[in-house]
């Protein structure tokens, strides 16, 4: 091997080096802290008291929300490691539900504003 080659693959070996992150934390401590401090658990019990602010946070009713968690429990539900403890279903089908909402919401602007814009 020539003095070039040897370079060249010593410049490969830094980079390769460079890229690796060196993993300080499994979880960042922000998250560590969800459940105290998430959304799910500061908003859930309290949006579960009153019928008309669930309904208007998930667009169903709390009957219908426990339904469907009863229904997808088992295919959604996580088991807990040794590492972490795992993302209960309630909280995953709240999350997703959350995210179809916004989804719906976003897709209805882009509608309204086309509609809008062609028929100027």
């Amino acid at each position: 091997m020539d003095f070039e080659e040897e370079a060249l693959l010593l410049l490969l070996l830094i980079r390769r080096r460079r890229r690796r992150k060196n993993r300080k934390l499994w979880v960042h401590t922000i998250l560590e802290t969800r459940n105290y401090n998430g959304e799910f658990n500061h908003m859930f019990l309290e949006l579960r008291r009153d019928e008309e602010k669930f309904f208007n946070y998930f667009r169903m009713s709390i009957t219908s929300f426990d339904e469907l968690c009863n229904i997808l429990k088992e295919k959604i539900k996580r088991e807990d490691t040794i590492m972490r403890k795992s993302i209960p279903p309630e909280e995953r089908l709240a999350v997703t539900l959350r995210l179809v909402k916004k989804v719906v919401f976003f897709n209805c602007l882009f509608i309204e504003y086309i509609s809008n814009n062609i028929i100027r």
